[in-house]
């Protein structure tokens, strides 16, 4: 099982307070996720996510998105799925992997996900990040009873779970055209039940405020 290293951050966050200082600035650097949230949706082979505040028209109140002033260094990315039964619905599981008894008959056609798309990352029309596996994410942890002596089962999940680094790292601006794409080899064959399915790519890194282009 993965670990989280705090070495490992500590570097990262020195690395990113270097940089901008290389540029003469020190804008105030935090921990920081983003999460973009799209719904799953049949005959559609490619999911360009949101990731500035104000381009989602979804509104997922679990979505985080980059303000206009900031900018974001990624770190890790994990990728997820998840059934609501609402659009507003928060207490929704988040899976690693096709879950057969979360997803019911629509296990099989998620698995399409992890096992044969990719993400593709552009910023300003560069490609930063091209047919990245999505094979990486799939995690699929051991099973624990939520109660002694009864049969009801949950899965395991940690923070590790779903992640995966991204080296080098993804520099995020608020005034820069980010456009992170899941792409799918074939559209997935949804049933159509009364659940929202959703796919979610998350975002680990370190968020610098007031450092984007708009305030050199």
């Amino acid at each position: 099982m993965a670990t989280i290293s705090s070495v490992g951050i500590r570097q990262n966050f020195s690395l990113i307070k270097k940089a901008f200082a290389s540029k003469g600035r020190a804008p105030v650097t935090t921990a920081s996720d983003l999460k973009l949230v799209l719904e799953l949706k049949s005959n559609k082979t490619a999911y360009t996510f949101p990731v500035l505040i104000g381009d989602d028209t979804s509104n997922f109140p679990e979505s985080i998105l980059l303000n206009r002033a900031d900018s974001y260094t990624a770190t890790e990315m994990g990728l997820f799925i998840g059934a609501k039964n609402t659009v507003n619905d928060t207490a929704y599981d988040i899976f690693s992997y096709p879950n057969t008894v979360e997803f019911g008959q629509d296990a099989d056609t998620l698995k399409t996900i992890f096992n044969a798309a990719t993400i593709d990352v552009t910023i300003n029309n560069v490609q930063y990040l091209q047919n990245f596996s999505c094979a990486r994410f799939r995690t699929v942890g051991q099973t624990q009873y939520t109660q002694m002596g009864n049969p009801a089962t949950q899965d395991q999940f940690d923070a590790t779970f779903g992640y995966y680094p991204i080296i080098p790292t993804l520099q995020l601006s608020g005034t820069a055209k980010v456009n992170i794409t899941l792409n799918l080899p074939q559209a997935l064959n949804l049933s159509g039940s009364n659940q929202l399915l959703v796919v979610m790519i998350n975002l680990r890194g370190f968020l610098s405020l007031g450092a984007s282009n708009l305030n050199k």
